[in-house]
């Protein structure tokens, strides 16, 4: 049988395509965000004891607790967004297939009622 819905199909990819290019981003901007969070601690714990303001501990394990927590919500916000990405793009693919194997389905249907009555004994 002929592919049918080939703009669908093209949406389908698109978004799947999207959503794995959502997580790859995700997963860069956590990674980002963490080395970037132990970087800016080390310099601020090294900023604060040359003008003896601040405690000695607080901007390394406060740099990392906020890289932490912000990486949390990139992950939360980038996985449910990739997912939901590349659940619509299957969504569609999905629905294509139930109609394609609908469309199976009627056209055997036919040929067996077809068949049916041709062969079906006369009386």
């Amino acid at each position: 049988m002929e592919h049918r819905y080939h703009a669908l199909r093209t949406i389908a990819s698109i978004y799947r395509i999207l959503g794995y290019i959502v997580l790859g981003l995700t997963i860069l901007a956590v990674l980002a965000i963490c080395g970037v969070s132990v970087i800016s601690g080390s310099s601020l714990q090294s900023l604060s004891q040359q003008f003896g303001v601040g405690s000695r501990s607080s901007g390394i394990a406060g740099s990392i607790f906020g890289g932490l927590i912000a990486s949390l919500f990139a992950i939360l916000y980038g996985g449910i967004t990739s997912i939901s990405l590349i659940g619509i793009g299957e969504a569609i693919y999905l629905f294509i297939a139930v109609e394609e194997n609908t469309r199976k389905t009627a056209l055997l249907l036919e040929n067996q009622n077809k068949n049916s009555t041709i062969s079906a004994p006369q009386e």
